[in-house]
């Protein structure tokens, strides 16, 4: 008999940032709004750091992009994807042997989901093949978090290479600043506030997200799975 891996339900993956956004959600003006203070107290520059930081900090936290930005997603194989390989005999539920709808989906870190540039797949000696996804995939940008799904009829796109042999770059975020939910920037002017209020003072990143209130803000918009 012939001892065969199980099949692993999450592929390592990893993300690199290709192009930041243009712009921040909030200005420095409605931040020393949300403050109550002027430029005196809060020049632009330190202003914009602070909402800069605070956006990053949230993004990191939560998945979410604000605006516009392009990411590079890149995982070893695809989902169920080595069942092409199978040349035993399987004995299990048949739910099993034939793979559920998340398994034929692969889901983008960054949300909310606003298109796919490119998949690309690689063989073993790191040649790149671009797959054409209008052909293949399925693009969900309507759940969160986004995701590309395998058509009815189409088979998972050749990737060999060890590591990394699939990439994706994608866009996530809203177009711009006036599409961004007002709680969305609420959250940040917290976090930024908290940051500002308490500067110099040592504050992990989770304990200021919690104690601005930013937290339970975002508690309303995290991705969840039922």
């Amino acid at each position: 008999m012939t001892l065969r891996p199980s099949i692993p339900l999450y592929q390592q993956r990893g993300s690199v940032l290709v192009t930041a956004p243009a712009t921040e959600p909030v200005t420095a003006s409605e931040l020393r709004t949300h403050l109550r203070v002027d430029s005196t107290e809060l020049p632009d520059a330190e202003a914009n750091a602070l909402i800069a930081e605070s956006r990053q900090m949230i993004e990191e936290t939560t998945g979410l992009a604000f605006i516009s930005q392009s990411w590079r997603l890149s995982i070893d194989r695809w989902p169920g994807g080595q069942e092409a390989w199978w040349d035993g005999v399987r004995q299990m539920a048949i739910s099993e042997l034939y793979a559920p709808n998340y398994m034929t989906s692969v889901h983008m870190p960054r949300w909310p989901l606003a298109s796919i540039t490119s998949v690309t797949v690689y063989d073993d000696d790191s040649n790149a093949e671009t797959v054409t996804v209008a052909n293949t995939f399925d693009v969900d940008t309507y759940q969160v978090p986004g995701r590309i799904t395998l058509k009815n009829g189409s088979t998972w796109p050749i990737a060999l290479r060890a590591n990394n042999a699939i990439q994706i770059v994608y866009v996530a975020g809203y177009a711009n600043a006036a599409a961004v939910p007002s709680v969305l920037k609420r959250a940040l002017k917290q976090l930024a506030a908290f940051l500002y209020t308490n500067r110099g003072d040592t504050c992990a990143p989770a304990d200021a997200m919690d104690k601005s209130g930013a937290n339970d803000i975002m508690a309303l918009y995290r991705p969840m799975r039922v």
